[in-house]
């Protein structure tokens, strides 16, 4: 088994060299093929990042009248705290709403001038209401608007946030649905190389196939040494895409963090490299693998 495997694998290995030009071609598109995916993977990292980190900083504000009590106000901040779906409630009063806009616009002297003018303060009372999973604030919501203190709330401010989110995932997906899309046509066309690719090289070996059959070879040891050519387009392919993949990672991260900080592409993509090494490798052999299975159940009739 080990002398009929290594004989296998040589004769493999002899097609792949035999076809130099035609084997770096084939190679060389599927490298691409995967360096596309590769930034996929990227894509879709950074999204899931910038998502996650506004979906993190969203909340729900609910802010209140002018003549609201504070009793009544911390009862609804009470019954916020015994939803299941709501993780911390704080309260803000009207003073410390105050303090904090001053704090906030100690520098602007037109705004300290304005507010020593009032004689009364302008701003409101609210909750800030954070939630356990960032798909339950439309039930949170939905909840206050039904509450029996609704004629308490002045505004809530939610909607605006959700609709920033909504609108960075719906970018990141086309983005994903696009780059995906891109990938699958490219995929297509290494399996389509990569099939023209072994034809020529059974059309080659026609007299050599020919020989094996009048010597009593069987069937899976004419067709093993295709999947195994195959098998070594997506193998190095893999490699190279690997190689080009990780430096261009490099360059682009100290690009990407002046844009995203806290994001850092390299430091992920290093973290997770057998994992990638893992994923490029079993995508190239697979795309070689049912390339030459095509063409061999097409071309080679054993």
């Amino acid at each position: 088994m080990k002398k009929t495997s290594k004989r296998i694998f040589h004769i493999g290995w002899t097609n792949f060299k035999r076809n130099s030009y035609l084997s770096l071609g084939t190679t060389g598109v599927m490298a691409m093929v995967l360096l596309l995916f590769g930034g996929l993977m990227v894509i879709n990292y950074i999204s899931s990042e910038i998502v996650g980190g506004l979906q993190g900083k969203v909340d729900v504000s609910v802010y209140f009248k002018q003549d609201a009590a504070e009793d009544e106000i911390m009862d609804i901040k009470q019954d916020l705290e015994d939803q299941s779906q709501v993780s911390s409630v704080t309260y803000i009063s009207r003073d410390k709403a105050l303090e904090e806009f001053k704090s906030n616009h100690a520098g602007d002297a037109l705004i300290q001038a304005s507010l020593s003018e009032l004689t009364d303060n302008p701003l409101q009372a609210s909750l800030n209401i954070k939630a356990k999973d960032s798909s339950q604030y439309t039930t949170i919501v939905s909840y206050l608007e039904g509450n029996k203190f609704r004629p308490l709330i002045d505004k809530i401010n939610f909607y605006e946030n959700e609709a920033v989110i909504n609108r960075v995932q719906g970018i990141s997906n086309g983005l994903r649905n696009w780059g995906f899309l891109a990938t699958l046509i490219l995929a297509m066309v290494a399996i389509l190389v990569t099939f023209n690719t072994i034809r020529l090289t059974i059309y080659n070996q026609k007299q050599e196939i020919e020989i094996m059959r009048l010597v009593g070879g069987s069937s899976w040891h004419v067709k093993a040494p295709y999947l195994v050519e195959g098998g070594l387009y997506g193998l190095f392919a893999a490699l190279i895409a690997t190689v080009l993949f990780y430096p261009t990672v490099w360059v682009v991260s100290s690009k990407a963090a002046l844009l995203l900080p806290g994001i850092s592409l390299i430091s992920y993509f290093v973290a997770n490299i057998a994992q990638f090494i893992f994923l490029m490798l079993m995508i190239g052999v697979g795309l070689g693998v049912i390339s030459s299975s095509v063409a061999i159940r097409r071309f080679l009739k054993v």
